[in-house]
C-alpha cells in the first residue's frame, strides 16, 4: 500500500475554478484540520489508486465558488466527470467502489456489508461519533457569546445544549460497541472490523479517531490550538476509548494512509 500511495502525487490544492472545470475526479477537502469526513474520503480514493485534483474549503468562509457548484458550503465534495457532485460519506464510498472495484472496501457478503454500513453510520452519520464530537467542540463557543468564525457552523449544524450534553454518553456507548466488535473479530483471528480483510470501516475509524485522540504531530500536523479541540476530554468518552481501538487505528494508519496526513 505504501508503494501505491507513493505513486500518487502529494496533495496540492488548486483554485476552486480549476477543479470545477476539470474533466476527471475532483475532491474538496476541509483545509487546516483533519476533518473525519474529508480524511476518510481522501484515504478511500488513495487506497483505490484513483487520481484526483483537489481544492480547499476554508472553515467558516463563504467558499462561494464551491457552494455555487456543489450546492453546499461544506466538505468533502467529490465529483466525477459530468456527474453531480456528492458529499455524503456513503455516496463517496459507493462512487469509489464503482470507479475502482478493487481493492473492494465493502464486503461481498450482504450481512457483512450491512454491518459495515451500519458501523460507518455510527462513526460518521447523523448522531454518530463525529457528529456528537462536533457538538462538544462547538459547546464552548456557543455558550460564550463569542463564537467568532464558528458562528456560521454552529447555526448550520443545528447546535443545541441538550444534544451537546448528551453527546458524551452517546459517544461512549458507541465506542464500547466498536471495541466489542473488534475484539470479537480478533478472537476469530481477523484484525479488521468486518468480514475477513480491510474495509471502509477500518478507514472510517482511523479518520474518526482523530477527533477523539489525534495522532501525534508527526503523523497529524495540525495547529496546537486545533489539536486541543480535537482531543476528547469528556470523562465518559475518555474511559470508553479502549486501547484496542487506538492500537487498531495506529496499525491501519501505518499500513494504508499517507504519512503524514494532508489537510
Amino acid at each position: 500500500m505504501a508503494t501505491l500511495l507513493q505513486e500518487l502525487s502529494l496533495l496540492t490544492y488548486l483554485p476552486p475554478a480549476d477543479i470545477i472545470a476539470h474533466p476527471g475526479l475532483r475532491l474538496v477537502l476541509v483545509r487546516g484540520v483533519p476533518s473525519p469526513w474529508s480524511q476518510a474520503a481522501k484515504a478511500i480514493l488513495e487506497i483505490k489508486g484513483l487520481p484526483y485534483v483537489a481544492a480547499p474549503l476554508e472553515i467558516g468562509g463563504a467558499n462561494a465558488e464551491i457552494a455555487a457548484w456543489s450546492g453546499q458550503n461544506s466538505a468533502p465534495v467529490v465529483a466525477w466527470g459530468t456527474e453531480k457532485p456528492i458529499n455524503r460519506w456513503l455516496d463517496i464510498l459507493l462512487l469509489a467502489e464503482r470507479l475502482a472495484p478493487e481493492p473492494a472496501l465493502l464486503p461481498a457478503d450482504p450481512r457483512q456489508r450491512a454491518l459495515a454500513v451500519g458501523l460507518g453510520h455510527e462513526m460518521l452519520g447523523e448522531c454518530g461519533i463525529a457528529w456528537n464530537r462536533r457538538l462538544q467542540m462547538f459547546a464552548g463557543a456557543a455558550t460564550s457569546g463569542n463564537a467568532g468564525r464558528l458562528a456560521p457552523l454552529i447555526d448550520k449544524y443545528g447546535y443545541n445544549a441538550a444534544d451537546a450534553a448528551a453527546a458524551g454518553g452517546r459517544i461512549a456507548a458507541t465506542l464500547r460497541m466498536l471495541a466489542a466488535e473488534l475484539k470479537a473479530q480478533q478472537a476469530r483471528g481477523v484484525p479488521f472490523f468486518v468480514g475477513d480483510g480491510l474495509s471502509a470501516v477500518d478507514i472510517w475509524w482511523v479518520a474518526t479517531a482523530n477527533i477523539l485522540a489525534p495522532l501525534p504531530p508527526a503523523q497529524c500536523p495540525m495547529r496546537e490550538a486545533s489539536r486541543a479541540g480535537f482531543t476528547a476530554a469528556n470523562p465518559l468518552v475518555v474511559a470508553a476509548l479502549d486501547p484496542v481501538l487506538l492500537a487498531h487505528r495506529d496499525r491501519v494508519f501505518a499500513a494504508h494512509f499517507r504519512d503524514p496526513m494532508e489537510f
